[in-house]
């Protein structure tokens, strides 16, 4: 059950300590973990006898990859912060209105802040240190009313009307092309911005737009919430909750060997499927994927790359070495849920942005912010976790 928490200065100010100073600095403990998986797989469930088969070494085994406990974990200090819309209001009487309290895009990270947006078209800025409110930079934004906002070519950039401004100490309007509107941006770097659209069960599409052409070259994607890039390659993951959940990941050398999708095509249906099924390129390599797992973001931590895994009730944070899934910090130890996850990797920082649908719609209901050190978890208005 969830419980609405009332937000004042003073809590703000606890947040920040506790953000501050973890109450388990620098250990990490599975104990959680091994526990739950071993309650969950009972050799007899009837009788509640334990499965001597579920160790720290093997948790749980399908065909295709097995999850341990890793013997190189990572000590990430963990945070939990709630912050509340300051342009909150409870008089909505249902579900439907609800929604509305919540941000109207996904939030970014700019000049170390988390920039948010309401629904009003009024920015939230939150330092990254201390979670504290920067009412003067709020001031200087807010002197349109915007629909949406992303970070483009390292500026803050924002939809007013029909119109995208960029910041640059003060508003002015993009110059060059942008393929999106009113939706998120998964990636961007000299050459492509990336962007997806997903129709679950259905299917879903990553598409590459190429920047000198502009250019839309598509696959098949179902549905992508983290681009990254190593040498020549982009690599795309993505997760479906569907059924028992899915995951993939697909390496792409030259997207432009891709599909290549009219503008008038993009996010369409077609027989049924998504655009992304129309791909006969083979213009990529599937690396993974896995049945019975969901991963809802990949970034690097250093020299490892690492992922957010939901499985059995838990999320945690996993490395994958082949076909050998390994928990590396058991994050907060408790369900951390997601339907449309996105992560950004900023300078210092990354930045995963999550929905839930029966909180919020497609609206991002919290965040998880990783540094080297910490990774804390943002809440908007109440605790989100589940």
């Amino acid at each position: 059950m969830k419980f609405l928490l009332s937000i004042s200065m003073s809590f703000l100010w606890v947040a920040a300590v506790i953000a501050q100073n973890p109450v388990e600095p620098h250990s990490v403990s599975f104990d959680k973990i091994l526990q739950q998986f071993k309650q969950s797989f009972r050799s007899d469930p009837l009788s509640g006898e334990k499965n001597d088969s579920v160790t720290a070494s093997c948790l749980f085994r399908t065909d295709q990859y097995g999850v341990s406990i890793s013997k190189n974990p990572i000590p990430f200090d963990t945070a939990h912060i709630i912050l509340k819309n300051p342009y909150y209001t409870d008089d909505f009487e249902d579900y439907d209105d609800n929604y509305k309290n919540y941000p109207a895009s996904y939030s970014v990270i700019y000049d170390n802040k988390l920039v948010s947006l309401f629904g009003n078209g009024k920015f939230v800025c939150h330092t990254l240190q201390g979670f504290t409110r920067d009412a003067g930079f709020e001031k200087k934004l807010n002197t349109k009313r915007f629909k949406y906002h992303w970070i483009i070519s390292n500026h803050l950039a924002a939809l007013s009307g029909n119109t995208i401004y960029v910041w640059n100490n003060g508003w002015t309007k993009l110059k060059t092309p942008f393929p999106l509107r009113k939706q998120p941006k998964l990636f961007e770097d000299s050459r492509f911005i990336v962007f997806n659209d997903c129709h679950g069960e259905f299917g879903g599409t990553v598409y590459f737009f190429e920047k000198a052409s502009g250019k839309i070259f598509f696959t098949e994607s179902t549905c992508a919430n983290s681009v990254y890039k190593e040498g020549d390659f982009y690599f795309v993951l993505a997760q479906l909750g569907h059924m028992l959940g899915t995951s993939e990941i697909k390496s792409i050398e030259d997207p432009r060997k891709l599909a290549m999708a009219g503008k008038k095509e993009i996010s369409k249906m077609k027989d049924g499927q998504t655009l992304g099924y129309a791909d006969k390129s083979a213009a990529f390599k599937k690396l993974l994927d896995f049945f019975e797992i969901q991963l809802f973001s990949s970034f690097r931590a250093g020299q490892r790359q690492i992922n957010i895994a939901h499985l059995n009730g838990l999320t945690f944070l996993a490395e994958i070495n082949g076909t050998d899934i390994q928990i590396v910090n058991p994050l907060f130890n408790n369900e951390i849920y997601t339907h449309n996850p996105l992560t950004t990797r900023y300078d210092d920082y990354v930045l995963v942005n999550l929905d839930f649908y029966g909180t919020a719609l497609d609206k991002e209901v919290s965040v998880i912010i990783v540094d080297d050190k910490r990774v804390t978890k943002v809440d908007w208005n109440e605790n989100q976790s589940h």
